[in-house]
């Protein structure tokens, strides 16, 4: 009998299993695939290196300490942190403004949306649920929740502001409310004692060969405790333990970790535990659309310089956004050549990752044209879609989060891993998994 089986070789399952490593203790982490990483993968194809999951990792403290663990620490790179965002709004970009100056320089809000936005700290604390969008059309005004925080929310959750929860989705800020009365005063507080903790680079992290390189590097160092293309069938609590059964045997372990998809982790326990799985089936997710662009550099006015941009929703913008790759990091493209990577679908066009390559290409590619002011047609290098691409932080999630803590004390050392549980990103994803 072993110590912990981990199913799922994300990066969910491959850092909890290394985790347990480092302490010592016996593990296998089952993959049904033969990969690891789930949806952070990166190719290379035609000259191009393209993330096909997510592009870039805010490098947290965790992150950090756990680069420097395995190595990675040298490999990594960083985009440059003044490479300025912006915002399609009104048929044409407009840059994001990062500071108060820039807030009330910006045409992204008329003058009586910059006046509401200054009336922040004097809004009164609220309690009770409350979507993203209600939240901070009540605490900045309704230009602000409509022009900033829409299109931000489709950059982080593919979500519709207006049915994710602020609980669930941004603690922190709820938090700051409650205790503070003000946003204002909550970042301020926030940014002093960050300042003062820093144990990480500043900027967007990526490595030279991609985001790929953190989970082959841990799969690396897992050696043969990881087992691919091991198929989980059945998960069995026994008196103290657990069977598991494979495609590839059983095993048998004192602890059960489940860093499997929220379907494929419901389909695991609903024999022993159907509260438990009807909470995973129940877990509403966006789909999304990854399409792979690149012009010739002289099909633009000025070459494209910035991280990217985000869409405020209207009619004549189905696309979420895109990511301007080349201008990001080096070697994600071949010399004269701009790569953009552009997001469609998600909980506002939920039909659109169905949308055939040449018809969701034509679509891509004409809001980035006219975006952009290009005037060429496009080399189109990749399309993926991901029909369950993140979960949704809506008013059900601390429902089913409860239902899952719940199980966990009914079965002692069931544990479920994944960012349908303590945040989407890749650092949230990461704290979640450490122990």
């Amino acid at each position: 009998m072993i110590g912990t089986a981990v199913i799922g070789a994300g990066l969910s399952g491959l850092v909890r299993a290394w985790s347990l490593v480092k302490r010592g203790e016996e593990v296998n982490l089952l993959e049904s695939s033969p990969r690891a990483g789930g949806v952070v993968r990166t190719e290379r194809r035609e000259g191009f290196l393209l993330e096909l999951g997510p592009n870039t990792v805010r490098p947290t403290p965790e992150i950090w300490r756990l680069l420097e663990e395995l190595g990675l620490a040298g490999e990594a790179i960083f985009a440059d942190s003044r490479l300025p965002r912006y915002i399609d709004f009104g048929g044409r970009l407009h840059p994001l403004p990062m500071s108060p100056p820039a807030l009330l320089r910006t045409e992204l809000l008329s003058g009586k949306g910059k006046l509401r936005l200054l009336a922040e700290p004097l809004v009164g604390r609220r309690h009770g649920q409350e979507s993203v969008r209600d939240f901070f059309a009540r605490r900045f005004g309704s230009e602000v929740a409509e022009r900033l925080v829409e299109p931000f929310v489709s950059g982080i959750f593919a979500g519709d502001a207006s049915r994710l929860s602020l609980e669930e989705c941004f603690p922190m800020l709820a938090r700051w409310e409650r205790e503070r009365g003000s946003l204002a005063a909550g970042a301020f507080a926030a940014l002093r004692q960050r300042n003062r903790g820093r144990l990480a680079p500043r900027g967007l992290l990526s490595f030279r060969e991609g985001l790929e390189t953190l989970p082959r590097a841990i799969g690396e160092r897992l050696g043969e405790r990881l087992r691919f293309d091991t198929e989980v069938r059945k998960t069995s609590p026994l008196s103290g333990s657990w069977r598991i059964e494979t495609t590839r045997g059983t095993v048998e372990a004192q602890r059960l970790v489940l860093a499997a998809p929220a379907a494929d982790a419901a389909r695991l326990v609903a024999p022993f535990d159907p509260v438990a799985s009807r909470a995973l089936t129940e877990v509403p997710y966006a789909p999304l659309a990854v399409l792979h662009l690149a012009w010739d550099e002289s099909a633009f006015p000025s070459p494209p310089r910035g991280f990217g941009h985000l869409v405020v929703p209207q009619r004549e913008r189905p696309i979420l956004g895109a990511v301007w790759s080349s201008s990001l990091f080096p070697g994600r493209a071949p010399e004269g050549v701009t790569l953009f990577t552009v997001f469609l679908g998600g909980s506002r066009d939920p039909e659109a990752a169905s949308l055939s390559d040449g018809e969701l290409a034509g679509i891509a590619t004409r809001d980035v044209t006219s975006a952009l002011g290009v005037n060429r047609e496009p080399r189109s290098v990749a399309v993926t879609r991901y029909p369950r691409a993140l979960p949704q932080y809506d008013f059900g999630h601390a429902g089913r989060s409860r239902a899952l803590e719940e199980a966990e004390a009914r079965w002692p050392g069931l544990v479920f891993l994944g960012n349908y549980r303590g945040g989407v990103s890749v650092g949230d994803v990461v704290r979640s998994a450490l122990v």
